[in-house]
């Protein structure tokens, strides 16, 4: 990449030119806040895993020590996702975007 290219994120759009510093900022944010969004979805999801293999150890006895060991580190990175979704948005709220969703979605 050559000093005077904007970057490409990595979705197919590019980075304002250095010399739109709002542009860059508003882009920034938009990113940070669709990555919220993903951080927050990956927490919903894995915590619905959990939630499942609970009920599974519950049904099969043969396998509920596997189930439950699943289910425990499975509500580990619910609790990391959630986590890292609440430092986005942090910085959202810290730099100019207001936090629509609340700090503690699904804890």
């Amino acid at each position: 990449m050559s000093e005077n290219s904007s970057g490409d994120s990595g979705k197919g759009h590019l980075a304002p030119a250095d010399d739109q510093p709002e542009a860059k900022l508003r882009s920034l944010l938009g990113d940070l806040e669709t990555l919220r969004q993903y951080l927050d979805e990956r927490g919903r999801h894995t915590y619905e895993l959990a939630q499942r293999f609970l009920a599974n150890a519950q049904r099969d006895p043969s396998s509920r020590a596997y189930d439950e060991r699943q289910a425990t580190m499975l509500e580990y990175q619910h609790y990391i996702w959630h986590e890292i979704a609440g430092r986005v948005a942090q910085l959202l709220v810290v730099y100019g975007v207001e936090d629509e969703h609340g700090a503690d979605q699904d804890s």
